[in-house]
């Protein structure tokens, strides 16, 4: 199944484990939008259309949870 047309956020403080996180997912076809915090994953929300979005929990400025409950 090609999964081109899904577009993930994903939203990561760990540059490392983000980066992997991306590149497996944009390997098995994914178009995935990076954010490294909470503001900043909840602003690309706002401008964009997400499929999914795999949010860390413990992250600076504005946890998982509370951009959750944002979203």
């Amino acid at each position: 199944m090609k999964n081109s047309n899904k577009k993930i956020l994903l939203v990561e403080d760990d540059h490392n484990f983000g980066s992997i996180l991306k590149e497996f997912l944009t390997l098995n076809d994914y178009d995935i939008a990076l954010a490294k915090n909470g503001i900043e994953g909840f602003e690309k929300f706002r401008k964009e259309h997400f499929d999914l979005c795999i949010l860390d929990v413990m992250m600076p400025y504005k946890d998982g949870f509370t951009l959750a409950k944002e979203i």
